[in-house]
C-alpha cells in the first residue's frame, strides 16, 4: 500500500483524487479476493474520480489484463453494471470518426487505434491498441496526455495500459476513462482531442510506471480526434437553489448510468442548525428505490457548508426524482452513539426534480 500511495502522489493529481484511488486500490483488493464467477452487478460506476483513480490502481498494480482478456471493453464494463447497460450502448466507431494528426517524429500510423467504445453523456469509454511493430519492439511505450479536450472543456483521462502477468510483457491494450461531467454533451455531439506519444527508453518501465535515471527518448508524437454523435445522452443535470429549514440549499446532481454526483451547499442562518450533525443522507428515487449514502466530505467556511456525496449505488438513474434525508447519530439514553445507528435530523432534506 505505501508503493501504490507514493506512485499516486508522482501522478500530480488532486489530492481528492488521491484519497479515492486509496479506497480504489482497497477495494481492488479486497475483491481480488472474491471468486471470478460471482455474479455482481452495480446500477452505478462510484463515480467518476473513482473509477478514473481504480483505472489508475490497475495500472499500477497490474491487474488490467484479468480485466480486459474478460471480453475487452464489454468485459471489463460488466464487472460495473448490468450487460444489458453495456450492450445497449457499445459501438465501434467508423473510419470518419477518428482522425490522427502526426506532429512530430516517424510515422508508426496511429499510436491508438480505438476499437470500442461506450457513451451515456457523462462518461466515454473506449478500448485501443497500440501498432504491432510498437509491441514487439519490447523497448517502446506509447503514453498519454492525463487530459482531453472535449467540446471545449479540459476533461480527466485515465488509460490502463494492458501487461500480462504472466509473460511479463507489454500488450498494447488500452481500456481508456474520460469524465465528461463538466463537458457540454446536451447536443449529443463529441468532439475528443488528445495528446499521444510514442517514447523509447533505455531502460524499460515496468507495468509502465516510472523509474530513476531511465533514458526517454521521444519517437513520435500524434493527436488524436475522436468524433461522434450519439443523441441518445442519458445524462440528467439539475443545478437548483431549494430553501431548506435555517436557510436554503444550492445543489449540483449529475445522474447517469456511469455516474451519481452530488454537491450540496448549505447557506444557514439559524445559528441553531449544526451542519457537523448531518453524518448520512437516505436518498430515495422517485420509483421507491432507497439507499443510506455517506458523506465523501464537508468543507466547513463560517456559516456556508459543501457537501460532496458520492460513491452511491442502487438508484434509478431514469427515475423523475431524488428526495435527500439527512441523518444524525442516534443516541441512548444516556447521550452517547449507537453503533451503526441513525435518526432523521429533521432538517436540511430536499427534492431534486428533473424533467
Amino acid at each position: 500500500m505505501k508503493d501504490f500511495s507514493r506512485a499516486v502522489k508522482e501522478m500530480n493529481v488532486p489530492d481528492i483524487v488521491q484519497e479515492k484511488a486509496q479506497n480504489a486500490f482497497a477495494q481492488i483488493q479486497e475483491e481480488s479476493r472474491m471468486s471470478k464467477n460471482s455474479n455482481i452487478r452495480r446500477s452505478f460506476f462510484k463515480s467518476p474520480a473513482v473509477a478514473a483513480a481504480a483505472i489508475v490502481a490497475v495500472v499500477l498494480i497490474g491487474g488490467g489484463v484479468a480485466w480486459a482478456a474478460n471480453g475487452g471493453l464489454a468485459g471489463f464494463l460488466s464487472k460495473f453494471m448490468p450487460e444489458e447497460e453495456v450492450n445497449g450502448r457499445l459501438d465501434s466507431p467508423s473510419e470518419n470518426e477518428i482522425k490522427i494528426s502526426q506532429i512530430e517524429g516517424e510515422d508508426y500510423g496511429p499510436l491508438w487505434t480505438i476499437e470500442e467504445y461506450w457513451y451515456d453523456g457523462a462518461t466515454l469509454y473506449f478500448s485501443a491498441t497500440a501498432p504491432q511493430k510498437v509491441i514487439d519492439a519490447g523497448n517502446m511505450r506509447v503514453v498519454w496526455s492525463d487530459h482531453a479536450d472535449v467540446n471545449g472543456t479540459d476533461c480527466q483521462l485515465s488509460a490502463d495500459g494492458d501487461w500480462d502477468e504472466n509473460t511479463e510483457t507489454y500488450t498494447g491494450h488500452y481500456i481508456c476513462y474520460v469524465d465528461l461531467s463538466n463537458a457540454d454533451t446536451s447536443s449529443g455531439h463529441v468532439s475528443l482531442v488528445t495528446h499521444l506519444k510514442l517514447n523509447q527508453y533505455k531502460i524499460v518501465p515496468e507495468l509502465l510506471t516510472t523509474q530513476e535515471n531511465n533514458e526517454v527518448e521521444t519517437i513520435a508524437e500524434q493527436e488524436l480526434r475522436f468524433d461522434f454523435e450519439k443523441p441518445n445522452d442519458s445524462r440528467q443535470l439539475r443545478e437548483d437553489n431549494l430553501p431548506v429549514e435555517g436557510g436554503v440549499a444550492d445543489i449540483s446532481v449529475t445522474v447517469a448510468p456511469s455516474m451519481f454526483n452530488v454537491k450540496i451547499v448549505y447557506r444557514l442562518n439559524d445559528t441553531s442548525k449544526s451542519i457537523k450533525d448531518i453524518v448520512e443522507y437516505r436518498i430515495t428515487d422517485s420509483k421507491g428505490n432507497s439507499i443510506t449514502g455517506g458523506l465523501y466530505g464537508i468543507d466547513s467556511d463560517d456559516n456556508c457548508v459543501t457537501i460532496f456525496m458520492t460513491d452511491l449505488e442502487g438508484l434509478d438513474p431514469n427515475a423523475k426524482s431524488y428526495t435527500f434525508e439527512p441523518l444524525c447519530f442516534q443516541l441512548d439514553s444516556e447521550g452517547e452513539r449507537v453503533p451503526d445507528a441513525y435518526d432523521p435530523l429533521g432538517w436540511g432534506g430536499f427534492t431534486v426534480e428533473f424533467n
